[in-house]
């Protein structure tokens, strides 16, 4: 069996700060939105913890 991924290794703080929004994304399009939410505010501060870790490690 032959697989084609593209890994990139990031340090522990990017991986996990995607994960977490992975995580926002994954439960937004399976169960929904939180009453009263807007898509934006639910995935912002995960979003934007995940683009700060990013750019601290490329520069």
């Amino acid at each position: 069996m032959s697989a084609r991924l593209i890994r990139i290794q990031f340090p522990l703080p990017v991986h996990d700060a995607a994960r977490a929004y992975f995580l926002d994304l994954n439960r937004t399009v399976w169960e929904g939105l939180p009453d009263g939410e807007s898509v934006r505010d639910y995935l912002e501060d995960n979003r934007l913890a995940f683009l700060d870790a990013a750019r601290a490690v490329i520069g």
